[in-house]
């Protein structure tokens, strides 16, 4: 790597859990590997959304694997809209969209009838 190199302290106490974390997610090669994603990781996570104010989630491959899948069969035009459909849905029950879609059809009504007089 030809980046620059920097010295870092830290007590043998978070040293012990960094290698601990280490031994556990062999996707990181080094310590140093750790510490720029964990960096990295760390100036983003106030950083505001890319595409304005909203929730930034990261999801394993396997998760997006199966969104992507879920995308080409049609179910959403995008990852993110899926997400957001399950969103709704789970926090959302059933009946509250169709309470929504009644009343929309009902204020549709009487407004055809106020337009008629």
């Amino acid at each position: 790597m030809d980046g620059e190199r920097i010295t870092l302290r830290m007590e043998p106490e978070d040293i012990h859990l960094m290698d601990v974390f280490l031994d556990d997610n062999p996707e990181f090669a080094n310590r140093s590997q750790l510490m720029r994603i964990a960096l990295r990781n760390y100036m983003r996570r106030d950083a505001p959304a890319e595409e304005g104010d909203g929730l930034t989630i990261r999801l394993g491959d396997r998760y997006m694997r199966a969104l992507s899948s879920l995308k080409e069969r049609g179910f959403a035009h995008s990852e993110a809209r899926m997400v957001e459909q399950i969103v709704e849905r789970t926090l959302a029950p059933r009946e509250t969209f169709e309470d929504a879609a009644k009343n929309a059809f009902e204020a549709y009504d009487m407004y055809s009838e106020i337009v008629k007089k």
